[in-house]
């Protein structure tokens, strides 16, 4: 029944996102949600000085009103389903058929829902910020990093504290290995769940830079979360899995309009909101050790810019011609179809991989 349940979701997501897509893009054309400036400045604060660079802002600039805020899409749609029976059953706690269909509860997917909210509404910030004539707080456009960066933060360590004194988890996996932090040596570091909480969340956060072609976070987001929501399902976590292919689902009705020519992007309200969401799902169910696997391309992409602004800080040079990764791609001469197709078949390959090595470990 939770694997139907599961099934059923897919579906209704999918077709309720693609129905109302339509409207909320016209919405934020209405709205002119887009950035009103060329992006001069990088995420740093420094001015470009990387001709490559600057022809690909150009060129993105060319498509300058194409609305941001497209990531409202797939959180809201998420929302609407996981409140939807969970509402029905406050008012009729004893009807069988909305027991079964909620998969809102307070020990699985709590947590990653109202992660996804906040993370959300903190992208949304950003992206609205950065649609504004002044281009926000900020000269590279949206809110400062540090403020974001605080902000992320802030949200990681009350996750983090919550999977400490509330949810009681002290294990982690790494493949078959397990690491008991109730006793390290013989000492209690439960606590440490909570820096660890902190450290896998901001890896995920910095490889929001993916959101860079047409099609490329979403085509690359949707393998990922089908492959949690197997994996969950596979540990015993049913509603999380649940949670997971709603959101699957919507993200795909999202890249049926994200296709290039994309109609809108995903923009800091779908990225932030979505990786940070992945990071503790992945927590709850002991599995973060796959994340690198089936996010090989979030990995690279988050890792392409911290080895080149370290090496451009300490050795004044460059590894790649240009950062993240799939902009290095277009800079040697891939197309940008070309790259983000590849990198769907990268993702969906690795995520095939993950599942096979869970399902082996367990």
């Amino acid at each position: 029944m939770e694997l139907v349940r599961s099934l059923v979701y897919v579906a209704l997501s999918f077709l309720v996102a693609l129905w109302w897509a339509p409207s909320l893009i016209k919405l934020l054309r209405w709205l002119k949600f887009w950035k009103k400036q060329n992006r001069k400045i990088n995420m740093l604060g420094g001015e470009y000085t990387d001709l490559t660079l600057k022809k690909f802002y150009e060129h993105d600039e060319a498509k300058v009103q194409i609305p941001r805020g497209g990531g409202l899409l797939i959180w809201i749609n998420t929302l609407l389903f996981a409140s939807l029976f969970w509402i029905v059953l406050k008012i009729s706690p004893d009807d069988k058929l909305f027991q079964s269909l909620n998969f809102v509860n307070r020990a699985q997917t709590f947590i990653p829902i109202g992660t996804l909210f906040f993370g959300s509404i903190v992208g949304f910030i950003d992206d609205a910020l950065s649609t504004l004539e002044s281009g926000g707080n900020y000269k590279a456009g949206g809110l400062k990093l540090s403020q974001r960066l605080l902000l992320i933060s802030g949200l990681s360590i009350a996750i983090g504290y919550w999977f400490y004194k509330r949810a009681g988890i002290h294990i982690i996996d790494v493949f078959s290995y397990k690491i008991d932090l109730y006793n390290i040596f013989g000492y209690n570091l439960g606590w440490l769940i909570i820096p660890y909480t902190l450290f896998v969340l901001l890896l995920l956060w910095g490889s929001s830079v993916i959101d860079g072609f047409d099609g490329l976070s979403a085509g690359v987001f949707a393998p990922i979360f089908i492959c949690f929501a197997t994996i969950a399902y596979l540990k015993g976590f049913p509603e999380i899995s649940t949670l997971m292919a709603v959101i699957a689902a919507s993200t795909l009705a999202f890249l049926w309009y994200n296709i290039s020519p994309a109609k809108f992007y995903m923009g800091d309200t779908g990225t932030t909101g979505l990786l940070l969401t992945l990071g503790v799902v992945a927590i709850l169910t002991n599995t973060t050790y796959i994340l690198p696997i089936a996010g090989i391309c979030l990995f690279a992409t988050v890792m392409s810019n911290i080895i080149q602004i370290f090496s451009k800080k300490v050795f004044k040079r460059k590894v790649f011609k240009a950062a993240p990764l799939h902009h290095h791609f277009e800079a040697i001469g891939m197309k940008r179809n070309q790259v983000v197709l590849r990198y769907w078949l990268v993702t969906i390959i690795m995520c095939c991989l993950s599942v096979s090595l869970v399902i082996l470990i367990k």
